[in-house]
């Protein structure tokens, strides 16, 4: 069992070790301090009582000449009721009992002149040496509660034995019982009071430092993720890097084999598709370059060109890889823009690929629209898919965030889509509309424009 709890508890978070160490630290310190609490008080009623009764005894044996004989002859066969008499008048004495210097009992007040054999008690025991003794107990914790009980419903009594000395001997001791349980109530009271207020000032502490503890968790596990997903950066940067020197080779063959292909036919068709791998090569070198820029921004290299036509031509190019159920439809607007060509193609990629994929094999549809507005071209791509929980929207476009499936998209599509736009002065949104799910971008169209 102990084991188990040491695996579990060296299985916590540095920050949960500290709020479990803080709780129980402060835990055991109420704890203590609540019994330290009985503990002084209790004290303090034993000293004022011992006080005030030494007082008050000195006062009658010494001061008052004819108990004098008290002291000097101490035995059954005196009369002790005047000194009793004086004696009873304390607040809630219960009871007073003499005993001879042999420790045998011979007076009470409850049962009279009955002698008894020796009390074992251990106040008479330190009383019989020549030492007061003062106590709080419990009633039934006495040694005489089996006759208290009969006449008296006190649930706390003072036990006192003191010692009647003469020329430093013992002469004998009197015994006092005192209900005690006005003031131990009091001190009770004043106990519970003060757990209750401690009780609730260890609440708000446990509630406080666990607060402060989640969100220092919260924020390590932040730093965590911010650190992992810079690495994941850098190793994808490096490996961009080392991948665009090892594909440029090939991609440059290709794309001179294409341009001899290109001059030695005049079939349309032909033409056509080599225009398309032609695109696809250039889109291919344009990822490449932009997977370098994961790890700094993106730097655009604009040109002026038709939105309109680059659509048509993004779309004409993933003919291939759209299902055949899903229809793709185009409504845009001619509009001469200024800017990276590039990073709007691999942009209008991701949307409409993503389209795709939450679409499934399912019949479906994917719209693609673009505008003018102001100063700004958007463009939007609608699909009628599976659309996007409502608890992970707002992580969409951050890196290596993916609903897909393991092994079936990086995470990385459409954080780098959002620094692609950034870095042409747009903004990159998603919307819901009418059962369609909607990926947009808006980007000036001119490069002066922010």
């Amino acid at each position: 069992m102990l084991k188990r709890v040491r695996k579990r508890f060296s299985e916590l978070s540095l920050t949960k070790k500290f709020l479990i160490v803080a709780i129980s630290i402060m835990f055991i310190f109420l704890l203590v301090m609540n019994i330290m609490i009985q503990y002084h008080f209790k004290n303090y009623f034993i000293s004022r009582e011992r006080q005030h009764f030494t007082y008050s005894l000195h006062s009658i044996l010494r001061n008052r000449v004819r108990f004098f004989t008290f002291r000097k002859s101490w035995n059954e066969n005196m009369d002790f009721n005047p000194l009793v008499n004086i004696l009873k008048r304390e607040k809630g004495v219960i009871d007073i009992i003499l005993y001879s210097a042999e420790g045998k009992r011979f007076y009470s007040l409850i049962s009279g002149n009955k002698a008894s054999a020796p009390s074992k008690s251990e106040g008479l025991r330190k009383a019989l040496r020549g030492e007061p003794y003062f106590e709080i107990n419990d009633l039934s914790n006495t040694e005489s509660y089996d006759y208290l009980k009969n006449v008296t419903d006190a649930r706390y009594v003072q036990e006192i034995y003191y010692p009647v000395l003469h020329k430093g001997e013992v002469q004998g001791v009197i015994e006092v019982y005192k209900d005690f349980t006005d003031v131990m109530n009091a001190i009770n009271n004043t106990r519970y009071q003060a757990a209750g207020l401690t009780l609730l000032g260890f609440i708000i502490y446990i509630a406080v430092l666990s607060w402060i503890v989640l969100k220092i968790e919260k924020h390590e596990k932040e730093l965590q993720a911010e650190v992992m997903k810079y690495q994941k950066l850098s190793l994808l940067g490096q490996f961009a890097s080392k991948m665009a020197h090892e594909i440029g080779t090939p991609i440059h063959v290709i794309m001179g084999n294409l341009d001899l292909m290109e001059d030695v036919t005049e079939d349309n068709v032909i033409l056509k598709r080599i225009d398309s791998v032609s695109r696809q090569i250039t889109k291919i070198q344009t990822i490449i370059k932009n997977y370098l820029y994961l790890s700094k921004k993106p730097e655009p290299a604009r040109s002026k060109f038709d939105i309109s036509e680059l659509i048509e031509n993004v779309v004409d190019d993933l003919s291939f890889a759209v299902s055949d159920k899903i229809e793709v439809k185009t409504d845009t607007q001619s509009c001469m823009v200024f800017s990276d060509s590039g990073f709007i193609e691999q942009v209008l990629y991701n949307f409409i690929k993503n389209a795709s994929d939450s679409i499934g094999e399912k019949n479906g549809n994917i719209f693609v629209k673009s505008y003018k507005e102001g100063d700004y071209v958007v463009i939007k791509v609608y699909d009628d898919g599976k659309g996007v929980p409502e608890e992970i929207k707002e992580k969409l476009f951050d890196p290596f965030f993916s609903t897909k499936k393991t092994g079936k998209g990086t995470g990385l599509g459409l954080s780098v889509c959002k620094d692609l736009v950034e870095a042409l002065n747009g903004e990159i949104f998603y919307d819901s509309e009418d059962n369609y799910t909607i990926f947009g971008i808006k980007v000036p169209v001119r490069e002066d424009v922010s």
